[in-house]
């Protein structure tokens, strides 16, 4: 049998953006070299925004690693709207009324599949109408939901609610799902977050301008709305067996 590959013997990890808090700021993370690379990935993973804010990842390139005349790449962004694209999402009721409504759209390799309306009611829960009863206390409305929400024919295809005191969490379980959320009315009754999202953007070396000396790339992390925790990796790949700078286990097969 042959040497078996792993996975560290393929790609080149480092920390682009360490992990911080940033609060309707920016930050450029270190600057890596290109010249034994074909592409670069750089995965942006970030924690709880509310329904305001948004995360933008974008990538930057330079020509020396302390930052000589960096420029953005136009064809390497992403932005991470609250609310939309998401992988974990919270909605919390409190005190939520009659005829409000709450919008779930599935996203499926990020693009949207029909948005589902969930739609609060007085006394009685009907999941066949996606119907949920408004009787009791946060806690127990939250219940009616989650089941609304579960339901094998009438729920959010790859999607399971999990509910603590009114808080329903919202969770992907398909690894290919994402989904956005809405709510009428939009206020205090019904509170809405990301609490887990990613970002992943893509560039070619070829995108590089190497004839103008470039060739360092980095990521830039950009907030609005109040703070969020955020951290970027980047991943390596083409011409060359990385050395990790990081604690290594072996591979258990």
């Amino acid at each position: 049998m042959g040497t078996k590959r792993r996975v560290i013997d393929e790609v080149k990890f480092d920390v682009a953006v360490r992990p911080q808090s940033l609060a309707s700021t920016n930050i450029t993370g270190r600057y890596f070299p290109m010249d034994k690379s074909k592409k670069a990935c750089f995965v942006c993973t970030f924690g709880q925004m509310v329904a305001a804010g948004t995360v933008l990842l974008e990538v930057f390139q330079a020509k020396t690693f302390l930052a000589g005349s960096a420029v953005l790449i136009a064809s390497a962004s992403a932005q991470g709207v609250a609310l939309r694209g998401g992988q974990v999402m919270t909605v919390a009721l409190a005190t939520f009324l009659a005829t409000g409504t709450i919008t779930i759209t599935p996203y499926v390799n990020n693009v949207a599949g029909t948005a589902l309306v969930f739609t609060a009611h007085a006394t009685v829960t009907t999941k066949s109408l996606r119907q949920f009863s408004i009787a009791g206390t946060d806690t127990q409305d939250g219940d009616e939901l989650v089941a609304c929400i579960n339901d094998a024919t009438y729920g959010v295809p790859g999607v399971f609610a999990v509910n603590a005191a009114g808080t329903v969490s919202l969770y992907c379980f398909d690894e290919v799902t994402t989904f956005a959320v809405a709510s009428a009315p939009d206020d205090g009754t019904c509170t809405k977050a990301t609490f887990q999202g990613e970002l992943i953007v893509e560039v070619a070396a070829a995108a590089i301008t190497w004839a103008s000396g470039f060739g360092w790339v980095a990521a830039k992390v950009t907030t609005a709305g109040a703070t969020v925790i955020c951290g970027v990796t980047l991943a390596r790949f083409g011409r060359f067996n990385p050395v990790q700078q990081s604690a290594i286990l072996p591979a258990s097969v």
